[in-house]
């Protein structure tokens, strides 16, 4: 590969942690997040990531739990990524995966197309954190990919129109590949049940035994942690719908002090 002409990806940070959200939850990854996303959520957590002009550095959190962060310059080549990953992986045997998050990492597809396959050359498995409606995109990087956790975003939460039929799409194509897969629903007070409902029959109708994670979001703006009698009744809503594995799981991340 000739190095000068690598696609190069802007990201915000890369830091080494335990994964805090889904299945996959207490697990040590490689976090990289990209800077960027097409979405415009009411209850983001990490508006870092958006903006209309990309950032000229991003951060590397190297002391584990303790904050502090070194500044490298963006943008960065797929040879650079897998040199700042061999950095936190050490000592090796410890790390699970490499977690691609954001933003929306999948707007860099080109970027991860050269990039991925050298992360597999090295022995490391890839998680896809994801919004779950960048289909043509997903299908490009979806070879080097072991590990997906999309969203299914709900219009009542988001503030944003719902995108039903990609994320349709998006599931069937991790499910087809044969990806290990979960989807996540954000719920807040103000969810409706109607579009909870729809959710998961979508998901029950594409794979049955795909886990359905019920996220309780945290309060940001107008949006509003949901009650706790609200989140039983919507699991219990939820495997009505033939889903075989419907979890309620908080951020445990934030419960530890981490970002």
């Amino acid at each position: 590969m000739d190095m000068h002409s690598a696609p190069q990806a802007w990201l915000s940070e890369v830091f080494c942690s335990v994964q805090g959200e889904g299945p996959l939850l207490g697990v040590r990854q490689i976090f990289v997040r990209f800077f960027g996303c097409h979405r415009q959520c009411a209850f983001c957590d990490t508006l870092a990531s958006q903006g209309a002009r990309a950032p000229v550095t991003f951060a590397v959190r190297t002391a584990e739990g303790r904050g502090g962060a070194d500044r490298r310059p963006n943008p960065v080549r797929p040879a650079d990524l897998v040199q700042l990953c061999a950095e936190l992986d050490q000592p090796r045997g410890r790390l699970h995966s490499i977690s691609l998050t954001g933003g929306e990492p999948l707007l860099q597809a080109d970027f991860l197309c050269a990039a991925l396959p050298l992360l597999k050359r090295r022995g490391w498995k890839i998680h896809l954190e994801t919004a779950g409606d960048c289909v043509r995109e997903l299908e490009r990087v979806l070879p080097w990919i072991d590990y997906v956790t999309m969203d299914i975003k709900l219009p009542s939460v988001t503030g944003e129109p719902g995108r039903w039929l990609a994320h349709r799409r998006f599931l069937a194509g991790c499910v087809r590949a044969g990806r290990k897969t979960a989807v996540k629903v954000i719920v807040s007070r103000e969810t409706s049940e109607a579009e909870l409902r729809r959710a998961a029959a979508l998901v029950a109708e594409v794979a049955s035994r795909v886990t359905l994670v019920l996220q309780p979001a945290a309060p940001v703006g107008r949006v509003a942690a949901p009650r706790p009698e609200q989140l039983l009744q919507w699991q219990a809503l939820a495997l009505e719908t033939g889903l075989r594995d419907v979890r309620v799981i908080p951020q445990i991340h934030k419960l530890m002090g981490q970002h």
